[in-house]
């Protein structure tokens, strides 16, 4: 029993002008492909532009145009030169067969033909032939269809689309923080996770959808016949729902959530180009509302994806002139009115010489990986500022914010060595901010981390405290200096119960734990006095000191003599 066709794509070309040579060949190839027969070289040519042969059985001798021509035009055609021509003759001489190999032939088969060899070599060169084009066209980690087959059949899909006035959609889906979790479980369980995604995809799209790994943890769904966009929003959601499943993976679980990006032809996209590239901004839009969800393509996310693009690029230029600056905002003690420290805030000042608000930069800047550079510029140059402070005799802690980033990267503990060695300033007047989502996140190489700056005498501070993952295990289990009580608490605090609980709350529990205490965003004399009852007694804020270039933070400590004058 002969077996069953290898693969219905696969088409052979027959050519040979003797009928029963030509019948023998395709009774023993009619079940590895789809076969068509040519009687000679013209014909040949002709009846290969129409079917795209995969495969050319080719004799030699033929009337008017000989098996080494149709196999030189085969080769000399773009379109055609892929064919694998394989020669099938009665001319057994070895000049021929040279002959053959040198005009592109892959295989030489002599007739009479000895059936079962001739169909294994036959049979070898297509399976070969389909390994490669499944290289080529495949994904090698998962097996899905890569960029190129997508592309093709993309633009097969807006085709068809166009003469039926259908609809085709495009959901770019991208795996949440999948790059936090291949780092910390290895590269090897990380492509069990990719494969595992793969084959859930697969599942839940249709037969005619193809599903297409791009690269990394990104995938993209074509769904070449739409009906309603309803019924894409439901697809997305079953998308997302079978991503959220736990993966269960070497005996453990691990949980993932998607950004899908969606867009449409012919609503949103005209091409397989801004079909991609407004999925791309849809996901992305996703990714900004939080991830585990999916958008759709506006063109309000078009103009906000062109205008980060312009800040990102604007942002890089900034950092090769170096027109970034550092303010200082005071802490003061509030009590004793005295400026115990500052913080280091980074400026960005645009050509028309006005200040860019930090919440328009830093997060495209950390995105980005800009945040790294940037970074180090101001802890660079925060440290240089407070060594110049203590040759004027003002022992003066300086704080700087360190993003979750920066705090990541392998070069981070080191540069902040290299920088208290290259300013020579001492590290107890160096203070690292961090959040709480820092702490919760890898919990044992973030308790290593800090204990090496505690061993550089680096104090470290928790930003923004009771926003996020609070918890006094994390306090017993860090080395921590200070907590800062978020401005969020202190704004509301004289009307808000809750918010003045939750301050009495955190200063009863930093004095407990002997830890300092630092009030953000203090703005009146009410909310001060109230804050000095509940016994925190250092402070920042506009009552106090709005942030201010280097110079003139340096006038405002002479002038005073180290008093704080309130801002009025």
């Amino acid at each position: 029993m002969r077996s069953k066709t290898l693969n219905p794509e696969t088409v052979i070309l027959i050519v040979d002008d003797q009928l029963t040579d030509s019948r023998a060949l395709h009774e023993l190839v009619r079940d590895l492909g789809e076969v068509h027969m040519a009687s000679d070289g013209p014909s040949a040519l002709e009846l290969a532009r129409q079917c795209k042969p995969d495969v050319v059985l080719l004799d030699i001798e033929m009337y008017g145009m000989n098996g080494f021509a149709v196999c030189k035009a085969l080769k000399s055609d773009p379109k055609l030169c892929d064919a694998a021509v394989i020669f099938v003759t009665s001319h057994g001489q070895t000049d021929n067969e040279l002959r053959a190999l040198e005009y592109g032939g892959i295989d030489f088969i002599q007739k009479p033909l000895n059936a079962p060899v001739a169909r294994a070599h036959i049979k070898a060169h297509i399976t070969l032939r389909e390994e490669a084009k499944k290289l080529a066209n495949h994904d090698a980690l998962t097996g899905l269809p890569n960029r190129s087959l997508l592309q093709d059949r993309t633009e097969q899909a807006l085709q068809k689309a166009y003469r039926s006035s259908g609809r085709v959609a495009m959901l770019l889906l991208d795996l949440d923080n999948f790059k936090g979790i291949n780092d910390s479980v290895g590269h090897s369980l990380g492509d069990d996770m990719l494969k595992e995604a793969a084959l859930r995809l697969s599942q839940a799209a249709r037969a005619l959808d193809t599903v297409s790994r791009q690269g990394g943890d990104e995938f993209i769904i074509l769904l070449p016949e739409v009906g309603s966009f309803d019924a894409v929003g439901e697809f997305a959601n079953r998308l997302l729902a079978t991503i959220g499943r736990p993966f269960l993976l070497r005996g453990s679980r691990y949980n993932l959530t998607a950004s899908i990006g969606i867009s449409l032809y012919p609503d949103d996209s005209e091409d397989a180009e801004s079909l991609y590239r407004h999925a791309d901004t849809a996901m992305y839009q996703a990714k900004l509302d939080g991830r585990n969800r999916f958008r759709f393509f506006s063109q309000d996310i078009e103009r906000s994806a062109r205008g980060r693009h312009l800040l990102e690029q604007h942002m890089r230029s900034a950092l090769e002139r170096g027109v970034f600056e550092v303010f200082y905002q005071a802490k003061v003690d509030a009590r004793e009115g005295t400026v115990t420290g500052m913080e280091a805030l980074v400026r960005w000042r645009n050509q028309d010489g006005g200040l860019i608000a930090p919440v328009e930069f830093i997060p495209l800047a950390e995105e980005t990986g800009l945040i790294i550079p940037i970074g180090k510029y101001v802890l660079l140059q925060a440290c240089k500022d407070a060594q110049k402070l203590t040759q004027q005799g003002l022992r003066i802690v300086v704080s700087v914010n360190i993003s979750a980033v920066q705090f990541r990267e392998e070069s981070f503990l080191p540069m902040v060595a290299d920088i208290l060695l290259e300013t020579k300033l001492p590290a107890d007047l160096l203070e690292l901010e961090i959040t709480e989502g820092v702490l919760a996140r890898d919990v044992d190489n973030t308790r290593v981390a800090l204990a090496t700056l505690r061993q550089l005498g680096v104090r470290i501070a928790i930003d923004d405290f009771g926003t996020g993952y609070s918890s006094l295990a994390y306090l017993k289990r860090f080395p921590v200096d200070v907590l800062k009580i978020d401005q969020s608490f202190v704004r509301d605090m004289l009307v808000d119960k809750s918010d003045a609980a939750i301050i009495e709350a955190i200063v009863k529990l930093g004095q407990a734990l002997g830890l300092e205490l630092v009030a953000e965003g203090v703005e009146t004399r009410e909310q001060a006095d109230a804050l000095l009852a509940y016994g925190c007694q250092i402070m920042q804020g506009y009552l106090y000191s709005r942030p201010l270039p280097f110079a003139q933070m340096c006038e405002r400590l002479s002038a005073e003599n180290g008093k704080v004058r309130l801002v009025e």
